[in-house]
């Protein structure tokens, strides 16, 4: 008998507002017609005529093929039902769903239809379906840099960060002046391809959520989760997936069911306990905490799974930024001003966590004077500064609607300054059979720069990446979008977790 599962990743849901929280419910296969059949919904969803500019599903398929292992699921791109109201980019690893006019509130898409193989639909294929909430970036000249954020910040004459229509910064095609290349301040030729964020694209609206990666882990075969936990799956039930003692630094990803290696590799069963009573994932257990302790080879791996990429630094800074002029020491809230008061928490850990004593006229973040006592400091819940009343400000949001891009966890994202050397950074789709994502040159990922087997996979230099946006253990210097001063890890295999880290990803828009 066929088995159909969904997965659905609560990101930012609270109980006293709306809730954030993506799901998908009441699938089905439909054979007559090689589709599977599904809802979406997910709240504070938006489409603004004046931005051109919406939050988006993506949506994306696993199903267990004759290994008992979970694989891609390609779709097909046409033949897609969509109810009226609402529009889709079909990908052959995803789709888009999306309001088609202008619009806010709780989005609900009902009987969406997504054309797959045939031998899926009329199968015995356990099939899981898996839903993340995107923001489109629309394509817009803007600004990078505010000329006075550390000593490598894109500066100058503010005048001359104006972004042509058709091409990248200053005036000079595809290049731009990087203070962190040698001689400082030289000119960069950048590739044509590479993402330099006057094109369209998504980006993750939240950080990784612990729910999110712990459905990723619970995909992998045994040996893929050795690569991307820090104890083997047949660690006993309680073990740490990727901090040795759960919970630290509020990092509640266990070991729910050990694998077993005996006759045949059986891979673990991973959940989430932040009430440490051993009863796994409910609603107490943190599972829309964000994610810390990802190293790049998890995060590289978690994008590629999910059919996303890396986005570059100029692409951070314009979904912080978007096209407004810089306010000189500016957060991604769009101000220079930010709250200073530890954080109360109400309701710790679970989908309607809240800090009760935000600030209600200057910008909300999670940093090193803000994050609560003990047991609590760590990451917060994806989007916990937002409420039906918050503005861009009070809700520490980014221009376009992408939160936490100031404090919770660092974003490592692909520096300009090793640009050259990358092209189009390329969306990838799926893992090889150790659990990392196999690139090459030509795809632009940090770690594909060996002259032999391109694995982002922890034992080659993770060239190009850079640290952006500051962590909740952070000054309020590190959470400023144009600063940059961090080191670059050009000489390091960045397999180091740790409990600052997280993951977010985007992909070139179609």
């Amino acid at each position: 008998m066929k088995k159909l599962l969904f997965i659905f990743f609560l990101t930012a849901a609270f109980t006293f507002t709306k809730a954030n929280n993506i799901q998908i419910s009441n699938v089905s296969v439909v054979p007559a017609n090689s589709t599977i059949k599904f809802d979406v919904s997910w709240d504070n969803g938006w489409r603004s005529s004046i931005l051109n500019n919406w939050d988006a599903a993506w949506v994306f398929i696993k199903y267990k093929d004759e290994y008992n292992e979970w694989v891609n699921l390609t779709l097909n791109t046409t033949g897609n039902t969509i109810p009226a109201g609402f529009s889709s980019n079909a990908l052959f690893n995803g789709i888009y769903l999306y309001r088609s006019t202008a619009g806010s509130g709780t989005t609900t898409i009902s009987n969406v239809e997504i054309g797959i193989p045939a031998q899926q639909a009329t199968g015995i294929y356990d099939i899981k379906v898996f839903a993340l909430e995107m923001v489109y970036i629309p394509q817009a000249s803007f600004f990078v840099g505010d000329y006075i954020s550390g000593a490598g910040v894109f500066s100058g004459n503010p005048a001359a960060y104006n972004v042509p229509a058709s091409v990248f910064t200053e005036g000079n095609g595809n290049g731009i002046y990087d203070p962190l290349i040698v001689p400082s301040g030289g000119y960069l030729a950048l590739p044509t391809n590479f993402p330099k964020g006057y094109g369209a694209f998504y980006v993750m609206k939240y950080e990784l959520s612990q729910g999110a990666y712990r459905d990723f882990l619970n995909t992998l075969t045994y040996d893929q989760q050795v690569n991307h936990t820090i104890a083997v799956p047949t660690s006993a039930i309680g073990t740490g997936a990727l901090v040795a003692i759960p919970g630290t630094n509020r990092n509640y990803l266990e070991v729910k069911t050990s694998g077993i290696i005996t006759g045949s590799f059986i891979p673990a069963e991973y959940g989430c306990d932040a009430n440490n009573n051993n009863m796994y994932d409910e609603a107490g257990d943190g599972e829309w905490v964000a994610c810390n302790y990802l190293n790049w080879p998890d995060m590289a791996a978690y994008l590629g799974w999910a059919g996303l990429r890396p986005i570059t630094e100029l692409e951070y800074e314009k979904a912080a930024r978007g096209i407004q002029l810089p306010v000189a020491g500016e957060y991604a809230w769009g101000s220079a001003f930010a709250g200073s008061s530890i954080a109360i928490l109400s309701n710790p850990n679970q989908n309607a966590e809240i800090v009760s004593n935000a600030a209600v006229s200057v910008g909300n973040a999670n940093y090193n004077l803000t994050y609560p006592n003990s047991p609590f400091n760590g990451p917060l819940r994806n989007g916990i500064y937002a409420t039906t009343t918050s503005t861009r400000v009070s809700s520490g949001s980014g221009f376009y609607g992408v939160m936490e891009l100031s404090g919770n966890l660092i974003e490592r994202v692909i520096c300009t300054a090793n640009g050259a050397g990358f092209s189009a950074i390329t969306n990838l789709y799926g893992l090889n059979v150790n659990g990392y994502v196999s690139v090459t040159p030509a795809d632009g990922w940090p770690g594909a720069v060996a002259a032999s087997a391109y694995l982002v996979n922890g034992t080659q230099n993770a060239i190009g990446l850079i640290d952006r946006g500051g962590s909740w253990n952070s000054t309020n210097t590190f959470l400023k979008t144009s600063y940059r001063v961090a080191s670059l890890l050009t000489n390091t295999p960045a397999v180091v977790r740790d409990a600052f880290h997280g993951c977010r990803g985007g992909k070139t828009a179609p």
